[in-house]
């Protein structure tokens, strides 16, 4: 990716190695996203849990990642930007620890929530640092760190399935992100404490932005309702095992990974974003529908591969959008684009959830072609300057 990241942030090195270890922070936090939900069975089972208090553990993470998304601007005004990584990465630590050795549900939910705080604020500094570094091209370091996020969410379940079987300690995986972070704390560059620890006051956002801000809830709702009930839909429909369907839903994660990594080696960089939003929300769309109306697994599986590929460079292309609308309120701008996220991840699912328990799961799966065709209203009517 060297020669896709260069053009993007200059000749000089250090800002290279800056960026690179940028996209670490973020993959090293989707391992950690990822890997949680792979390990709240093994959480279940050792806490004697039920599914629904199981399930408790993702909303925790979403409230946490709520309660970043209205303080990260906050404490980074406070404290400096110098500091931020180090405090973000500390509540990560500390929620991996609560997770891995907790006695009871509430401190695994504890865990849960620092998880979600600390994965939070970490994103808005890694979103801010490539926001600034890239410029007008951030869109393809966005896409390329979101891409190499990608890889290492999938190494998880990897990780932790080996861990379990060959060692039968599904925690020892979890040792992974701990030992990634320390070794990224000491080579990470440097700022000047001067540069760094500047306290940008607080501002109010433009009315740009805040069309920005929907679409990237929107998005997002959009993403984790594909991989939250992906499989469970093609189950229903084509009558294939939940097994099955399982391994079928890959193919969502495949799209958004070759998705990503277009957006990030500059695919449609002359294209205005609206344009690309509004691409990529009518192949998600045209995959989500193929998926309802499919009663045959391999047009569901390009259902589900389209939704992946429609739904790749919707959060990267609209944090662009977001953060260039506010050049002088990133911080603030990258928070709340955090708080956006953490919403959608809240409320998407349950709610979909929630309408499947009231008129079954095909007829709820039309709440996200509801979705793209509000966000596509959303994209025509979003001011193109601020």
């Amino acid at each position: 990716m060297t020669s896709a990241i260069e053009p993007a942030v200059g000749a000089a090195s250090p800002r290279i190695r800056a960026t690179y270890i940028s996209f670490s922070y973020l993959a090293v936090w989707a391992f950690i996203l990822y890997g949680v939900g792979v390990a709240t069975p093994y959480l279940r089972v050792d806490l004697h849990l039920t599914s629904f208090q199981a399930g408790l553990h993702a909303s925790a993470m979403a409230i946490g990642t709520l309660t970043a998304g209205l303080s990260a601007d906050r404490v980074a005004r406070r404290i400096g930007t110098y500091w931020l990584p180090e405090v973000a990465v500390s509540i990560i630590c500390a929620g991996i620890g609560l997770i891995a050795f907790a006695p009871s549900l509430p401190a695994s939910l504890t865990g849960a929530m620092l998880l979600g705080l600390g994965g939070g604020t970490l994103g808005t500094w890694v979103n801010v640092g490539l926001s600034r570094t890239g410029g007008t091209d951030s869109r393809r370091l966005f896409g390329q760190a979101n891409a190499l996020a990608m890889i290492m969410a999938a190494a998880a379940p990897l990780a932790i399935g080996l861990a379990a079987s060959g060692l039968h300690a599904w925690r020892v995986a979890f040792a992974v992100p701990v030992i990634s972070f320390v070794v990224l704390a000491i080579i990470r560059p440097r700022e000047s404490e001067e540069r760094s620890s500047v306290r940008t006051p607080h501002t109010s956002l433009p009315g740009q932005y805040w069309f920005a801000w929907l679409a990237i809830a929107l998005a997002v709702s959009i993403e984790f309702s594909f991989v939250y009930w992906g499989s469970t839909i093609v189950s229903r429909r084509t009558g294939i095992t939940s097994a099955d369907a399982t391994l079928l839903a890959s193919l969502f994660v495949a799209g958004m990974f070759l998705g990503r990594g277009a957006v990030g080696r500059g695919f449609g960089g002359s294209r205005a974003p609206q344009v690309l939003l509004a691409a990529g929300l009518i192949i998600a769309l045209s995959g989500a529908s193929l998926m309802w109306i499919s009663t045959v697994p391999a047009l569901s599986a390009i259902g589900l591969l389209l939704g992946g590929l429609g739904t790749a460079g919707l959060f990267p292309i609209g944090l662009t959008v977001a953060l260039q609308s506010a050049p002088r309120a990133q911080l603030q701008a990258a928070a709340r684009a955090t708080l956006a996220s953490g919403c959608a991840v809240l409320l998407a699912p349950s709610a979909l959830g929630l309408a499947a328990d009231t008129v079954g799961v095909v007829a709820a799966w039309t709440i996200i072609p509801v979705l793209a065709l509000v966000a596509l209203a959303v994209v025509a009517v979003t001011p193109r300057s601020a």
